[in-house]
């Protein structure tokens, strides 16, 4: 009987549950595995890390030391990988200061393996122990940066009791509401939202969060709509701050709002927050 009921089992996720995953990896991710650049273009000290991932799988980032007493981590988009954010950390670096830590999901760039939900999550809390193991967090504010599909994992980490770093500060760039709220959202997807009903859903977590949040999202934003970044963070629980770019699109919202938006991350990290909400 029990040979039975595992032969179904396995007949069950081979004809059903794994079509599904292919499904939503298929859509949700991606990547680029071409990474034919360093944080040396930008004149940047970096060091290559390699780390270990979900089963052994091992993943790839950079490491740019900076001055001042942040260290921020980055939790990137759906596409590309981390090259294609070396501007945008080169003038953060520049500034905001703070050192910062890139890294990629598995399956992207130069990391091994192949993305999927559970992964990338995964991923995130390997990167967040490797800067504990390294001791580049020592004496320093640990601060999320989420981008799109980054911020959902940087909330489901932020809220995992079982995480044992806690960021000082959370910033979302570009946040979905839930993934289910995106499938909605996209006509082509429209008839698939059902997959991801439980996946990814920021709406449901970002209220456990405990540490001061900035929400950015540009209001011509034609992927994530804007209503859904905004909807978010009015979920969050204060002290909590919402910076709209006008004019701003899904990517590159640094390059639309210039130094103001630096400005924006700078006091945000330096500064003690208020109790309250801010607009």
């Amino acid at each position: 009987m029990t040979q039975i009921v595992l032969g179904w089992s396995a007949f069950f996720a081979s004809t059903v549950i794994a079509p599904v995953e292919w499904l939503k990896n298929f859509f949700l991710f991606h990547p680029s595995s071409t990474v034919n650049v360093t944080p040396a273009v930008y004149e940047l000290a970096y060091e290559d890390i390699r780390f270990g991932g979900e089963n052994g799988t091992l993943l790839h980032g950079w490491y740019i030391p900076g001055p001042g007493d942040v260290i921020f981590i980055w939790f990137h988009g759906n596409g590309g990988n981390i090259q294609n954010r070396l501007e945008h950390a080169y003038l953060m670096r520049t500034h905001v200061g703070g050192s910062h830590v890139l890294f990629d999901y598995q399956g992207y760039g130069l990391s091994h393996g192949r993305p999927s939900i559970p992964g990338i999550i995964s991923d995130g809390r390997a990167a967040i122990r490797l800067i504990q193991e390294r001791g580049w967090s020592k004496g320093k504010r640990l601060v999320f940066f989420g981008e799109s599909l980054g911020c959902a994992v940087a909330i489901a980490l932020a809220v995992d009791p079982a995480l044992e770093v806690r960021p000082a500060r959370m910033i979302l760039e570009a946040p979905f509401y839930s993934l289910h709220a995106m499938g909605q959202a996209l006509l082509l997807l429209r008839p698939l939202a059902f997959l991801v009903q439980d996946d990814l859903n920021s709406a449901r977590l970002i209220p456990k969060l405990t540490v001061p949040l900035l929400v950015i999202h540009g209001t011509r934003d034609g992927l994530v709509p804007f209503q859904q970044g905004r909807a978010l963070y009015e979920l969050a629980p204060p002290p909590k701050q919402f910076y709209e770019i006008p004019g701003g699109e899904h990517v590159g919202l640094y390059r639309v709002a210039g130094q103001r938006y630096f400005q924006t991350i700078y006091d945000f990290v330096a500064n003690e927050p208020s109790t309250g909400t801010t607009e």
